[in-house]
């Protein structure tokens, strides 16, 4: 008896979607965070009108995210700038739910690249330096696109902020105006 079988293709990295993926984050980043896109503009001037100082005010930027739960209550995803050079801003991405007994909080790391306008996810979870592609099994229990998934999650969050993401205004920003 012949055993019907499907042979599995090989993965192959997808340069263009994968550049795609990272420019849409790039673009969904921008509308979340109006300072980052002032910041963006203002680093692509010539010379001497980038200083330190400015980098000090995008440094102490925070925007939290409410997102509704499954159990009604809110889900916050915060937003925090860690870094912010001439052509490149880190930014640390937490989400922290109601009951982080029963899930895990996600957590990245993502690097925007103003110079040519891409956002990539480089730490998820504690985990760094991902390959575009894994040989299958892998001893960490990556996925063969573990990279694109990561990338694709982050812009799947992203989009969950833009459609139905209420911004949590803390006393400070509120005295700022």
């Amino acid at each position: 008896m012949r055993a019907n079988f499907v042979a599995k293709r090989k993965y192959k990295v997808s340069l263009i979607e994968d550049i795609a993926e990272r420019d849409a984050n790039y673009i969904r980043l921008l509308r979340l965070l109006p300072r980052l896109r002032r910041w963006r503009d203002f680093s692509r001037r010539p010379g001497p009108e980038f200083d330190a100082a400015a980098s000090a005010e995008l440094l102490a930027h925070t925007a939290t995210f409410l997102l509704p739960g499954p159990d009604g209550g809110d889900i916050s995803l915060r937003i925090r700038v860690t870094e912010a050079f001439r052509y490149t801003t880190s930014l640390e991405i937490v989400q922290q739910p109601g009951d982080p007994d029963r899930i895990a909080n996600p957590a990245m790391q993502v690097r925007v690249y103003h110079d040519v306008n891409s956002a990539e996810v480089i730490s998820y979870q504690g985990h760094r330096g991902f390959k575009a592609r894994y040989k299958q099994p892998d001893r960490r229990m990556y996925q063969v696109n573990e990279k694109a998934l990561i990338n694709r999650f982050l812009g799947e969050w992203l989009t969950l902020c833009l459609q139905c993401g209420r911004v949590e205004h803390h006393l400070e920003a509120m005295l700022e105006t």
